[in-house]
């Protein structure tokens, strides 16, 4: 009985979905002789019966529900492994779906994207750019990277690296205002606010005497950061943004950094999966691949990572 096993294994399943032995067959390319051998053995090692029939219908019995989520785990668990082993020394093949923000897509991935390609010209990536994330099971994305704060789910979370945040603004704002040396100041100015920020308006440092929070204000709110950074550009006002979306040829020249004694909380950079995909090798690769792009574009190294299943989230 167990050298066959997982052909056991194949065959209730097929039952089970099939609704029937014939429909089964069909499904698998098996004769309905053989199915119902199958079926009866494995019913014999079990000890229990796993359908209900009758002439005209086949239905699951208790036992038989049970027995199905770990039948399909079980199949499921084969499938991965086998990918595994064949994927092992090779190029990837097939498709990646990933989903990010626009500006950690443009200014982080996307470049990275030549050498993951050379490497693995065999498979196809799908990469979609929205601010607006939405969960990974309903558009069928394999995996989905965030700065933003999450939120408890069956999902799981890898901390891959951390986003540095600096307040910024134009040469031409800054000439036309007030200068800026303590955080009390930005009370005074036109606050750029991000709207995918839990509290917008509420800026919160740490300086050289300890934490300061501030409650600023401003006429303009923008939902990407692509946008933030076009009206610092054009001299609207201040903003917080994450330090690696800007060039160090912006920063010397088109921008300014201001606070510079004051440190923003740092966010962490997530790579958010199911827990199922999270073992496959493409999307374990990509996510590999990606952190070590982040520790070289940003300088900084990534955090521990959490412990398997520590972190379950929601994008």
């Amino acid at each position: 009985m167990n050298n066959g096993l997982l052909e056991h294994l194949q065959v209730f399943v097929a039952i089970a979905q099939a609704r029937s032995l014939t429909g089964a067959a069909i499904a698998i390319d098996i004769n309905q002789a053989t199915i119902s051998r199958q079926l009866v053995a494995l019913e014999k090692h079990l000890g229990c019966r796993l359908f209900h029939r009758s002439t005209r219908a086949i239905s699951l019995t208790e036992q038989g529900e049970l027995y199905l989520q770990h039948a399909q785990r079980l199949l499921e668990l084969h499938a991965e492994a086998y990918a595994a082993v064949q994927e092992r020394g090779s190029s990837l093949r097939g498709r990646l779906r990933v989903a990010c923000s626009n500006g950690f897509g443009r200014k982080l991935v996307i470049p990275l994207l030549a050498q993951w390609q050379a490497l693995h010209p065999q498979l196809h990536l799908e990469l979609s750019l929205s601010d607006q994330l939405s969960p990974l099971i309903e558009e069928r994305i394999d995996v989905v990277f965030r700065t933003a704060p999450l939120q408890e789910s069956s999902l799981v979370a890898r901390a891959i690296g951390v986003s540095r945040r600096i307040v910024v603004a134009s040469p031409a704002y800054l000439q036309r205002h007030a200068p800026v040396t303590e955080p009390a100041h930005l009370e005074s100015h036109q606050c750029i606010l991000f709207g995918g920020a839990e509290r917008p308006a509420v800026w919160s440092f740490d300086g050289p005497k300890g934490k300061v929070t501030v409650h600023v204000h401003g006429r303009l709110t923008l939902s990407t950061v692509d946008a933030l950074q076009d009206a610092v550009c054009a001299g609207l006002g201040v903003a917080i943004m994450p330090e690696w979306f800007w060039t160090r040829e912006r920063l010397d020249g088109q921008v300014v950094r201001i606070l510079q004694d004051y440190a923003l909380p740092d966010q962490t950079i997530h790579a958010l999966t199911s827990a199922r995909l999270g073992r496959t090798s493409k999307v374990r690769q990509f996510v590999d691949f990606v952190e070590q792009g982040l520790r070289a574009t940003t300088g900084v190294d990534s955090p521990e990572l959490f412990p398997p299943g520590a972190s379950r989230i929601i994008a």
